[in-house]
């Protein structure tokens, strides 16, 4: 392999191989990383062609360290997937400058197969599955071509294509046996690796105008699957995420990690007939941080998960990558009923002073006409429906007095306007207060039966502590726009026709056309079986799938399935690779033929190598003298036949006469 020089037909596969296993890193490598790739593609290509000579040492030298200083510099500062994964595809790329023998060529081969399996940890959608598959064809028919040599490249081409793709469909039910059977270990995209690109989602804090940002993504955040079969309406449809329960006169944010969580432990409450209980599995896109999303009343149903003191599901590590997910809520369940502690009172009262001086006059004023918590909160409500508010995804750009100049000067917002002043007005007249972020709603798929929430539906809302019934869902938005609580935010800003309006080629603008709706739907469909059975395919699924479906109740039973069907597998392709190799069957002329030949032999007239049939026949007819004007007639017959036209009844007449004569030979 040292001196085999690499076949000038593998090339173009070894080259289209490389450039397949980047389509993945497409979003991530820098520009100036693609036009490297150009340039030493070119270069190799015009090694190729006779028009330049391989590189010396002092310029690779070069390139290396002019590569390794641009990645540097690229991602000063910031050790992460991106920038490890930008090193491994600029060692892919320069290898292409010394690749000239063989053993080059594979690793060449070798490294692009490990490029393509780190850009799953980026994509791993089901289209970037069936182009994986596309991308080992190209692989697989690189290794192929540097092991043959071709008298053309069209012949190259023919052969290494049929010949890969035949490889590749074998293998396919052994990779299903596998994938099915093999005990399952995380896959690398499933290892808990920290990417540091900007994730679009949630904020641990929200000032005016951050969620609106988010009514511009169309993003997926999650998919839900009600399990039960019970599925709650779209009013109920609150995700809840974070709790933000500190001002400081700008923003909202928590004020401290929560106190306490009630780990997952045991085996999950079963279901019962309690109609108040929904139990869901969710599938959840990386966020980097430990927070899930719930309806409210939620008990951790999986192992890893947990329910914080103030009632928000979270995961012991952060979500740097998609998890799924199952969880159980009773929305009905009062939080907190029993009473606020001390500390938790004085928090959620708590507000920064000299700040929107305004609103704490107006609530001042409103606490006095209604003494009762419950009648303030209407008032508050009736205030927010009745008067000229406007729900926009623009809102107006606010001072240090946000809320003052929100309430009663712009009066247009998006919904973190609305929950952050109704709880800074529920505070100033004594009522523990907080603001509550998430999702609301999502576009169910009724075929399927699944809920896909996207980044759009971000939304926030408030919850206020009342007497013996702890905290109670409030939410301003629902007065001011209720169309944004029943149909969602397309509907609520249709007028405004704001919707993702930065997006041209959003999927989501779709949804007025028939046909490109359905076919938009479809194809979600299919990422959502993709992300649900073989994605979150792990060691509890598949212990699910051996017992449920195959009937086996250990692993050991499923180790002696998978060694019984390799078996079965080696078997069956011994037994083909023998029937292609067996040697073709001989004709009845031939073994007729032979059988002449053989008499013959033991008669003492051995046919010779160099022997064509006259010859062999005049031959054995000198040595035969009772047959020989019979073996002459026949010598000239199978001239006639062999040599000028073939015809079938003439050659069964042969094949009789020839055992005849084979007979009479003495």
């Amino acid at each position: 392999m040292r001196d085999t020089q690499i076949p000038r037909e593998a090339l173009p596969w070894l080259l289209a191989a490389q450039a397949g296993s980047l389509v993945l890193h497409i979003s991530h490598l820098p520009l100036w990383m693609w036009l490297l790739a150009a340039a030493v593609a070119g270069w190799r290509w015009l090694i190729h062609t006779g028009r330049v000579a391989y590189p010396g040492r002092r310029l690779k030298a070069l390139a290396v360290v002019a590569a390794s200083a641009g990645v540097i510099l690229t991602f000063w500062r910031s050790f992460a997937l991106e920038s490890a994964t930008a090193f491994l595809v600029a060692a892919a790329l320069l290898k292409l400058l010394e690749m000239r023998y063989r053993r080059d060529g594979y690793v060449v081969v070798f490294l692009s197969c490990f490029v393509l399996a780190v850009g799953f940890l980026f994509h791993q959608d089901i289209l970037a599955g069936l182009y994986g598959l596309l991308c080992v064809w190209l692989l697989m028919s690189a290794l192929l071509a540097l092991h043959r040599h071709f008298s053309s490249a069209r012949q190259a081409k023919r052969s290494v294509q049929r010949q890969a793709g035949t490889i590749l469909l074998v293998s396919l039910p052994l990779m299903l046996v596998l994938y099915f059977l093999f005990p399952r270990l995380s896959p690398l995209w499933g290892f808990n690796l920290h990417s540091g690109e900007a994730r679009t989602g949630l904020s641990e804090t929200m000032a005016p105008g951050d969620i609106a940002r988010l009514g511009q993504s169309d993003e997926l955040a999650f998919r839900v699957t009600f399990t039960d079969g019970r599925i709650p309406p779209r009013q109920e449809l609150y995700w809840r995420a974070l709790v933000l329960d500190q001002y400081d006169g700008r923003q909202w944010k928590p004020f401290a990690p929560p106190a306490a969580i009630d780990w997952y432990r045991a085996a999950p409450a079963a279901v019962t007939d309690d109609r108040s209980l929904y139990a869901y599995e969710i599938i959840q896109e990386p966020t980097g941080k430990r927070w899930l999303f719930a309806l409210r009343g939620v008990s951790a149903a999986e192992a890893g998960t947990g329910v914080t003191d103030q009632g928000m599901l979270v995961s012991r590590r952060p979500v740097h990558n998609r998890i799924r997910y199952r969880a159980q809520s009773w929305p009905a369940t009062p939080l907190q009923a029993e009473g606020l502690t001390a500390v938790g009172q004085r928090l959620a009262l708590s507000l920064p002073r000299s700040v929107n001086p305004q609103s704490r006059a107006f609530a001042a004023q409103l606490r006095q006409e209604h003494s009762s918590d419950e009648d303030f909160i209407q008032t508050l409500l009736s205030y927010f429906r009745d008067n000229a508010f406007y729900y926009t995804l623009k809102p107006d750009v606010l001072g240090s007095n946000d809320i003052d100049e929100f309430l009663f000067s712009s009066r247009r917002g998006f919904c973190a306007h609305y929950a952050g002043a109704l709880v800074f007005l529920a505070r100033s007249a004594g009522i523990p207060a907080r603001v509550v972020a998430g999702y609301q709603g999502g576009e169910w798929n009724a075929e399927e039966g699944y809920l896909t929430v996207r980044q759009y539906d971000a939304h926030a809302w408030a919850e206020v502590w009342l007497a013996g019934q702890g905290w109670v869902r409030v939410d301003p938005t629902a007065a001011v726009a209720p169309e944004r609580i029943e149909y969602g935010l397309e509907q609520a800003v249709a007028d405004e026709g704001s919707f993702l309006e930065d997006q041209v080629f959003s999927a989501q603008k779709l949804k007025g056309i028939n046909w490109l709706n359905r076919l938009r739907l479809e194809f979600d469909s299919l990422n959502y079986y993709w992300q649900r059975w073989v994605l979150a395919y792990d060691g509890e699924r598949q212990k699910g799938f051996l017992s449920g479906v195959l009937g086996l109740k250990d692993y050991k039973t499923g180790l002696v399935l998978l060694g019984s069907s390799f078996f079965v597998f080696f078997l069956l392709a011994s037994v083909v690779l023998w029937w292609k190799s067996r040697p073709p069957a001989q004709s009845p002329f031939m073994r007729a033929w032979r059988l002449l030949q053989q008499r013959g032999a033991r008669a003492g007239v051995v046919a010779m190598g160099s022997d064509t049939p006259s010859v062999y026949l005049q031959r054995l007819a000198e040595q035969q003298p009772l047959i020989r004007d019979e073996l002459l007639q026949l010598r000239q017959d199978i001239n006639q036949l062999l040599y000028q036209h073939e015809d079938a009844q003439r050659l069964a007449g042969l094949v009789r006469r020839l055992r005849r004569l084979a007979k009479r030979i003495k």
